[in-house]
């Protein structure tokens, strides 16, 4: 086959699939930000001595003791986000509106700031101790 009847031959099949090429391209270019686990999602920052709140409910007025007073948290995101996040930003809390008895261990909770993922908490269970009356924290 001649390059004179290559080109000739079948000219407005190829144009179109030059053109959808090209409209491809560019969709994918457009949208290279915005892909799940990129550059900006692999950046991790551990956070050491995150303290613990405790959430108890209205009824109940007693005082508890968590063991330990602090947790290791560590969080994936954007590296901007995390630069900026503090130890004291962070909640880590126990949820103790439906404990029986004490002592007991507990699982941790955190909610992780926007734009960062959880990645482990350190240790994952907390103990918890309730006090009698009269005892200080």
């Amino acid at each position: 086959m001649s390059w004179r009847a290559f080109i000739r031959e079948n000219r407005w099949q190829k144009l179109f699939s030059v053109g959808l090429a090209v409209l491809i391209w560019f969709t994918v270019r457009s949208t290279e930000g915005l892909r799940v686990g990129g550059p900006a999602a692999s950046h991790t920052r551990a956070f050491d001595r995150v303290s613990i709140t405790v959430l108890t409910s209205a009824a109940d007025l007693g005082r508890y003791r968590v063991t330990p007073e602090a947790v290791r948290v560590e969080l994936r995101g954007d590296p901007d986000v995390l630069e900026h996040l503090s130890a004291a930003e962070l909640e880590a809390y126990v949820n103790l509106v439906d404990l029986r008895a004490t002592p007991q261990s507990l699982a941790l909770h955190v909610n992780p700031p926007n734009g960062t993922d959880l990645v482990i908490v350190s240790p994952a269970k907390v103990q918890v101790d309730r006090l009698p009356d009269g005892d200080a924290p």
